[in-house]
């Protein structure tokens, strides 16, 4: 995944680096809710439950991805919005993609955003993840579909007039989203909830941009209005009375909007891996049997600062998992210990390291030999598999 950022730093004018991030809840925004999201799962999604940390430290991936010379459907960039209120009779409009399409066009319901869809679409990812047991790829999946879905809950990302030009709050989109949360995000807090199986999650995904949308005028109100308080002309430094009467106006439902969304995140979740559970059972115990070691590539990779590795044993064995630096010294030691059959993963949290190129080695043996014996499989080399890893920050 942050090889896509470095590419796309490269690759992208610093404009359109700086037009990303006027497009979407601040990051501030977004780490915190991705980072709350997780506490209203349920004990039963108690390992994805507890990488929260994980969710907060990709939340703004989705950003770092946006490519403006990609004409596809589905391009990045137009992931983040849709602006609903262009539709006739908005509020009623067909929810599925291929009927939009028959009625407006492809081109113009793609210029006019894809948010919905894109949530479907990286919801219909997750299931499939988790019916394949691919969790390292589904927690970064579930950080993307954590930001689509606080995306929806952003009134500015379902309206027109996102920044708030056609009606004299030129620049009312990062100020409110990016700069007000920064400044006040210490008075953020989320009430514990409960994830919820939703049913039918494209009218789920539209009913959060419709609440959005029509909290627009209450964002541009709240502007003008912090705008005479502070006696800002709307050039030059805004002062921080600005951002005092701006929170004045919009607290209650900025803060209503940011708790919608973790519960909306964790229900999306949820939904994935109810029905995730339900494919699985359907098949027997026998095809989930692994039936040899493998150590696989660590995902994301390149990574900041945290990543996942996941391994699989045959048969149980002792197992270590270690890390080393280029000159060959152990840095971290994430498993020693005996492993029974099955298929694990783990965190490295690289935190404290400095950014470069990192190996990790598993070694698993028979328990009752020395790793290296020849009663060890016939081998007398156990299992053994070294791969490379990236630090970036």
């Amino acid at each position: 995944m942050l090889n896509i950022i470095r590419i796309a730093l490269r690759c992208i004018p610093i404009l359109f680096l700086i037009q990303n991030f006027a497009l979407s809840w601040g990051s501030t925004a977004h780490r915190f809710i991705n980072l709350k999201a997780p506490m209203h799962l349920p004990e039963t999604m108690a390992d994805l439950k507890k990488d929260s940390l994980f969710y907060r430290a990709y939340a703004s991936a989705p950003d770092y991805r946006k490519d403006y010379t990609d004409t596809s459907f589905f391009a990045e960039d137009k992931r983040h919005y849709i602006d609903i209120d262009v539709y006739p009779n908005f509020k009623t409009i067909p929810h599925n993609l291929d009927s939009m399409i028959a009625l407006y066009g492809r081109s113009y319901v793609h210029e006019t955003g894809t948010l919905p869809w894109a949530i479907i679409l990286t919801l219909d990812s997750l299931r499939v993840q988790f019916i394949r047991h691919d969790y390292i790829k589904a927690e970064s999946t579930m950080s993307d579909l954590g930001h689509y879905v606080a995306d929806a809950t952003q009134p500015l990302h379902c309206t027109e007039n996102y920044d708030g030009d056609l009606t004299g709050n030129g620049g009312i989109h990062s100020r409110y989203e990016s700069s007000m949360i920064t400044t006040y995000q210490s008075l953020l807090t989320i009430s514990q909830d409960s994830a919820r199986y939703i049913y039918s999650p494209l009218d789920y995904s539209f009913e959060l941009i419709l609440q959005s949308q029509a909290l627009v005028d209450s964002v541009l109100i709240a502007d003008s209005y912090a705008k005479n308080i502070s006696g800002w002309s709307g050039s030059g430094t805004v002062p921080a009375a600005y951002y005092a009467a701006l929170w004045e106006k919009t607290e209650r439902f900025t803060r209503e909007r940011i708790q919608t969304a973790t519960v909306a995140i964790a229900s999306l979740w949820y939904s994935a891996w109810i029905d995730a559970q339900a494919v699985a059972n359907v098949a027997t115990e026998d095809e989930f049997q692994p039936i040899q070691f493998s150590l696989e590539q660590n995902y994301p990779n390149p990574f900041n600062p945290i990543t996942k590795i996941r391994f699989t044993m045959r048969d149980a064995r002792f197992t270590s998992l270690n890390i080393f630096n280029v000159l060959g010294i152990e840095v971290a030691t994430l498993v020693n210990e005996l492993k029974q059959p099955g298929e694990y993963t783990v965190t490295w949290d690289a935190s404290s390291m400095p950014s470069g190129v990192y190996y990790y080695r598993l070694q698993a043996w028979d328990p009752s030999t020395s790793f290296g014996s020849a009663q060890d499989g016939g081998s007398g080399q156990g299992f053994i598999e070294t791969k490379k890893l990236i630090l970036m920050k």
